[in-house]
């Protein structure tokens, strides 16, 4: 599955490029995310089960919290860097 915002950077990163080589590689990594999901998509069972789950539950609070940090931090320092509020 592709989302909206997936499409969006592709089409972007191919008007924005006229070389040959670099275009390919977008098609390639493009591909490969595709065939990556297909296989997560096939293989769920097999992925979710055992200590997999667990390890997976951990990995996504761990990094949650410094997206949400990140997150907090860019839309406090947004206003100031659009010299809409005085630092």
């Amino acid at each position: 599955m592709v989302t909206p915002y997936g499409i969006a950077a592709v089409i972007a990163l191919l008007a924005s490029n006229d070389d040959p080589s670099m275009i390919t590689g977008i098609y390639v990594v493009l591909i490969l995310a595709m065939v990556l999901n297909l296989l997560a998509m096939l293989f769920i069972r097999e992925i979710m089960r055992g200590p997999t789950l667990f390890i997976l539950q951990v990995a996504g609070a761990v990094l949650g919290v410094p997206q949400v940090a990140l997150a907090v931090q860019i839309i406090i320092h947004a206003p100031r860097n659009l010299h809409v509020l005085s630092s």
